[in-house]
């Protein structure tokens, strides 16, 4: 069930069965005030209608309303439930509020987008996810009703969301589709469709995704091999509504018509054509036997049997008396002798499959809950840090049986040697920011960025093809953290990154988190910045031999090792990522408007006045604390960063033409 676009309606309609037309098989109608939305709860007892400003629960068995919540600021658009149906998500344009369906108790209400809510969803049991028309995906938690954290994926036209298993996907108008793992708060699959994208809709383990058209089209992707499976031409208008089984078999499909389809092969099962006007949704109720359906300009709802199409009530009942754990097999890392296994790489494959006889409930690895396919296989990318990493699956079957299987990934460098800096690439990224949306207005920002680009491509061996310059309007959080994160795959582990930030910074002591401020963000809106720890997933990510992060603005020193190493000849042969902040955690120097900044001054200087072939980061960053604290009350911090990797070796700065 996904966004409903107007009035709540009866409809008279017939089957199309194997091309005759037979007469429907309606159970009961339901009478209300024209509505948006239908919504059938996991408990197969119930199913939820959006009655303009009121929720009724409307028995599945004979459509007596059994309960009546109100108290919803605006009319109702959108219905989701909690897995085990004992809370109601439900969302008007001016927010969404959870409710305790029992007792028809206001638990929370998440509102947190400024230009009106589009839906709202249960990404997982502890986690809530919102898009509104500011084109934000926010993600909240259950328990608090507080907001963990806020994304931009979408640049524009953000019109609908699904979640399931601990995965949002997104889609707007102008054909973007994303998937995030919001567990690894990472995005999983993105890509341009090239329609515009009306509803989206996932099956219940977070695989396989949906989308409608307004032209018409249903896609069919898959997340985790990242590929369109299909495209179907659906007919008759816009896709207002997605909507599957419980099966994951069976698709429901509004628009001028209904119709049912067989998601395994995208073959048409169930037609109704005979309808008043346009379908507006659809929900099948959890056994398969039921569908609610709703349309245009009619203040009514009709539950129809669709028991022919023999739906396979897939709700999983405990056995008190199963006792047996889910069984792990692992097919990657292979050899793993004596629960060890060395391996060369930044990233490993975990690849296995679990089998259990009443089914899984959840597969977490290293903590982070993992989807399984239909056949029971998984697969996760885990990043390894050097020496022992230590991997623990966890399995949970449906009567709360666990297995476990634990072993250690020893990760090894070869030994250092086949680093030559003679063919390595040296990639840059610079952020220069002097206008801000919100922010006070900096004078010098941008002029620094330039200044530090000029020098290392006129003085060292960087290369114009290799640099990326973000200024004012671009510097947005979108657009630093996308630019950052397509490191992740552009540089190789013999390539060198930096990364040079100039503008607003901002630490919060209660979280004791450092964020830099893009050009976008709002005054005391964190979601709004990029934090210390995002930064430093990235990193830890770019399988670079040097990272080197020079930021010119307050910015958090817990990122730094405390200790320092100095320059040896044979240190660049071994992995580093080194860190230099303008300051600790005080307030820094923009300088005189038209110069540089006391930090770009001494940083700029260094390298223009160094008279060596080649020069070591720690050289530089000694260089660069004394000067500035001589000049400015300000104390820069250099070190080697925390937990990402950093091996005990330092980038080296070679001369053009050495």
């Amino acid at each position: 069930m996904r966004i409903l676009r107007s009035f709540l309606i009866l409809c008279q309609s017939v089957f199309l069965i194997t091309g005759v037309y037979a007469q429907k098989n309606s159970k009961f109608e339901v009478k209300m005030r024209p509505g948006f939305v239908v919504h059938s709860l996991p408990n197969n007892e119930y199913t939820a209608l959006g009655s303009a400003n009121d929720i009724l629960i409307v028995s599945n068995g004979a459509g007596v309303t059994a309960k009546k919540i109100d108290g919803q600021s605006g009319e109702v658009i959108d219905l989701d439930s909690d897995a085990k149906g004992e809370q109601l998500l439900s969302t008007s344009k001016k927010g969404a509020i959870l409710w305790d369906i029992e007792g028809g108790i206001r638990l929370h209400s998440f509102v947190g987008h400024n230009k009106g809510l589009i839906n709202a969803r249960f990404v997982n049991d502890s986690k809530i996810a919102t898009i509104g028309n500011d084109d934000k995906l926010i993600v909240w938690d259950i328990f608090s009703g507080k907001m963990i954290n806020s994304y931009m994926d979408h640049q524009q036209n953000i019109q609908s969301m699904d979640a399931a298993n601990g995965i949002t996907v997104t889609g707007d108008k102008e054909g973007n589709v994303i998937a995030r793992d919001i567990n690894q708060d990472s995005v999983i699959f993105k890509a341009q469709l090239s329609v515009n994208i009306t509803e989206v809709e996932l099956d219940g383990k977070g695989i396989m995704a949906f989308v409608g058209a307004a032209d018409g089209q249903i896609i069919v992707l898959d997340l985790t091999e990242g590929k369109i499976i299909s495209r179907v031409d659906n007919g008759r208008g816009s896709i207002n509504d997605l909507s599957m089984a419980s099966d994951n078999k069976h698709l429901v499909v509004s628009s001028r018509d209904v119709k049912i389809y067989n998601t395994q092969n995208m073959t048409l099962v169930r037609e109704m054509d005979q309808v008043a006007s346009a379908v507006i949704g659809a929900s099948f109720t959890p056994d398969g036997k039921s569908l609610f359906f709703i349309e245009e300009f009619s203040p009514k709802a009709e539950c129809i049997d669709v028991s022919e199409l023999n739906i396979a009530y897939s709700v999983n009942f405990k056995d008190e008396s199963d006792k047996t754990p889910p069984q792990i097999y692992l097919a990657s890392p292979a050899k793993i002798v004596d629960n060890r296994v060395v391996h060369y790489e930044g990233k490993l494959a975990i690849r296995g499959s679990v089998i259990d006889d009443y089914g899984v409930q959840q597969l977490k690895i290293n903590g982070i809950s993992t989807p399984l396919k239909s056949n029971g296989n998984f697969v996760i990318n885990l990043p390894l840090t050097m020496g022992d990493n230590f991997i623990t699956i966890e399995v949970t079957d449906i009567n709360q049986n666990t297995a476990l299987k634990k072993f250690v990934v020893n990760r090894k460098n070869l030994d250092g040697t086949d680093y030559d800096p003679a063919v390595a690439t040296n990639y840059l990224l610079v952020i220069g920011i002097n206008k801000y949306e919100h922010w006070p207005q900096l004078y010098n920002a941008v002029k620094d960025a330039n200044d530090v680009v000029s020098t290392l491509l006129g003085m060292y061996s960087f290369e114009f093809a290799n640099v990326t310059l973000i200024t004012d309007e671009q510097a947005t959080r979108s657009n630093i953290y996308n630019k950052l994160r397509e490191f992740v795959g552009k540089v190789g582990p013999k390539d060198n990154f930096m990364i040079y930030y100039s503008g607003h910074g901002y630490f919060d002591e209660l979280l004791n988190e450092g964020y830099w401020v893009p050009s976008d963000a709002r005054v005391n809106q964190t979601g709004d910045y990029l934090s210390n720890s995002d930064i430093s997933k990235i990193i830890a990510n770019i399988d670079s031999q040097h990272t080197f992060l020079v930021a010119d603005a307050c910015f958090s020193g817990s990122l730094f090792n405390e200790s320092s190493r100095g320059y040896a000849e044979n240190v660049e042969k071994f992995r580093s990522r080194w860190g230099l902040a303008s300051g600790r955690l005080e307030t820094v120097s923009d300088g005189e408007i038209g110069a540089n900044s006391p930090f770009a001054q001494s940083f700029i200087s260094f390298l223009k006045e160094n008279d060596k072939d080649k020069v070591a980061v720690s050289q530089l960053v000694q260089y660069v604390k004394i000067e500035v604290a001589e000049v400015s009350d300000q104390t820069p911090i250099g070190n080697p960063l925390k937990g990402v990797g950093d091996e005990g070796g330092e980038f080296v700065f070679y001369k053009k033409g050495y």
